[in-house]
């Protein structure tokens, strides 16, 4: 159980690390497209990719999936327990800046003209429920709660 536990844990990790790389992607090229460059921050029609929440989203899930393998194989030990519950901790962390960046995004959202609401990326958004802040914050929450109930599960020696 402890190690399917484990493994669903770094499954959603990767998942969240490959939607958010891949969102910082498609928001880079989008960028380069209509700027020209990668180095201006000022004055845009999109934001710079590295001034926007999700940039710093993905390395946050980047290094908690690094983290969460790098225990895997410990599962059952004090050492596990230790390790975890660090991983717990930066989750925590992550969720939070997650979900504070949701937050604001919801309030502008609620607060802009319908028609002329924008995602964290500048893209034109219906719902601040379809952006990939939220779908960042999910994955962040529900990453957290598998690492929780993981920590719970395995017996300390």
């Amino acid at each position: 159980m402890q190690k399917k536990l484990s493994t669903a844990q770094i499954v959603v990790l990767l998942s969240g690390t490959l939607f958010a790389f891949y969102t910082v992607f498609i928001d880079f090229l989008r960028f380069y497209q209509y700027e020209g460059t990668f180095f201006k921050v000022k004055d845009c029609i999109y934001p710079n990719p590295v001034t926007t929440p999700c940039f710093y989203g993905a390395f946050a899930f980047l290094l908690a999936l690094l983290w969460a393998y790098k225990i895997k194989d410990t599962v059952g030990s004090n050492d596990f327990l230790v390790k975890q519950k660090k991983l717990i901790y930066l989750l925590v962390v992550g969720t939070i800046f997650a979900w504070s960046n949701f937050g604001i995004l919801y309030v502008k959202f609620l607060n802009t003209p319908a028609g002329e609401q924008f995602s964290c990326s500048g893209v034109p958004a219906t719902s601040p429920f379809t952006t990939a802040c939220f779908v960042g914050s999910t994955v962040f929450l529900v990453s957290l709660i598998l690492g929780i109930v993981l920590y719970r599960k395995v017996p300390a020696n």
